[in-house]
């Protein structure tokens, strides 16, 4: 037994199955019900259009969050590289920051010792995000990685 909207909507599925994939009716045969079920007062071609402006909207929406998420991973990516980078940095410099902190002990933070030896981050080659990342892995105990020479 074969049901309204079976009646209704067969021809419509029937021709949409000769041009588009599987996946694709059933996405449509799924929003053609929907639509049908809370709107039984439209006729066939209303419900057709509203089905495909909806999908219509919702693949703008999935591709919004897809360049989004993109977006995402890109800053990411480009902030993982300038952590990577900002190793390095610290990495060719250890030898001097290691010889400063030997020159003036007691000192709380790299920076008291630069500021004790009357240099800056920039003098040694390094940003001042370079100290704020030496500052936070040396508080953290987290030892940096040995300088590649």
């Amino acid at each position: 037994m074969t049901t309204r909207f079976d009646s209704q909507f067969g021809s419509v599925l029937q021709s949409v199955r000769e041009v588009l994939p599987e996946a694709s009716v059933l996405v449509l045969e799924r929003k053609l019900r929907q639509i049908h079920t809370e709107r039984p007062d439209l006729n066939v071609p209303e419900v057709v259009n509203m089905a495909f402006d909806v999908i219509s909207g919702e693949v703008i929406d999935a591709r919004i969050a897809m360049e989004d998420a993109g977006a995402r991973a890109d800053e990411a990516a480009a902030a993982q590289a300038a952590h990577l980078a900002s190793i390095q940095r610290i990495q060719e410099r250890t030898y001097e920051l290691d010889c400063l902190e030997k020159q003036y002990p007691g000192r709380a933070t790299m920076a008291e010792v630069l500021a004790a030896a009357g240099i800056s981050w920039a003098y040694l080659g390094l940003t001042e995000e370079d100290g704020l990342l030496l500052v936070r892995g040396n508080s953290r105990g987290l030892p940096l990685p040995a300088p590649s020479r």
